[in-house]
């Protein structure tokens, strides 16, 4: 039921992270629990169906598809055999981010930076995750568009409850909207603490964030 905050240099580790919590990639050792099962015995399908959403960086959509069309595309393993219920998970992510509603018949490729990035999360909330794993929401978008989508993000926390776990190289923004915050420092975990300590250690954000 938090928001955690994975920061840290580039080439710490983060991505990697979200990929072998979703299957994109396999752990060499160690596990992975969540709601006391072992994610890493999983395939990626049942990872999904277990609750589990990643939403990689890059915007990653299907531009030859319209808004609408990628929207669907989130509730193939979870709720396909519920197509009210599909329906009801879009209107949802409609009002979540009201500038997809009014593209929902604009292809893909026709979006801006900022509304991929948005259509990428709300294809991730269709199957109504209960972990959703972000992975550098705020990648190459201008400020005023994190601003909004990081703001979106605290406020579906706040309404849903929904746990998730946010992958940011932008760390300031991470941590104003998480609770906890993780340092990760070449694959390894250097401090997990409240996000508010971690913003306020000025030696560590110096050492391990470059500011």
């Amino acid at each position: 039921g938090s928001i955690t905050a994975v920061i840290g240099a580039n080439g710490a580790g983060k991505s990697t992270l979200l990929r072998t919590i979703s299957g994109l990639k396999r752990a060499t050792s160690g596990s992975i629990l969540w709601d006391e099962l072992e994610v890493n015995r999983l395939n990626t399908e049942q990872i999904v169906r277990a609750g589990i959403v990643h939403v990689p960086e890059g915007r990653s959509v299907v531009t030859e598809l319209t808004v609408a069309e990628n929207l669907a595309l989130g509730g193939i393993w979870r709720l396909r055999n519920n197509k009210s219920d599909v329906a009801t998970a879009i209107d949802e992510v409609y009002q979540l981010f009201p500038r997809l509603g009014e593209r929902k018949k604009q292809r893909a490729d026709t979006l801006s930076g900022g509304e991929r990035q948005m259509l990428a999360i709300g294809r991730g909330l269709i199957s109504r995750p209960q972990l959703l794993l972000l992975d550098e929401p705020s990648l190459g978008l201008a400020p005023l568009v994190v601003e909004q989508i990081f703001h979106t993000l605290s406020e579906l926390h706040k309404s849903t409850g929904m746990t998730i776990l946010l992958v940011e190289q932008n760390a300031m923004s991470a941590l104003r909207i998480a609770s906890q915050g993780i340092v990760l420092d070449q694959g390894k975990v250097v401090i997990a603490d409240n996000a508010q300590a971690i913003m306020s250690d000025t030696a560590l954000r110096h050492a391990y964030l470059g500011y």
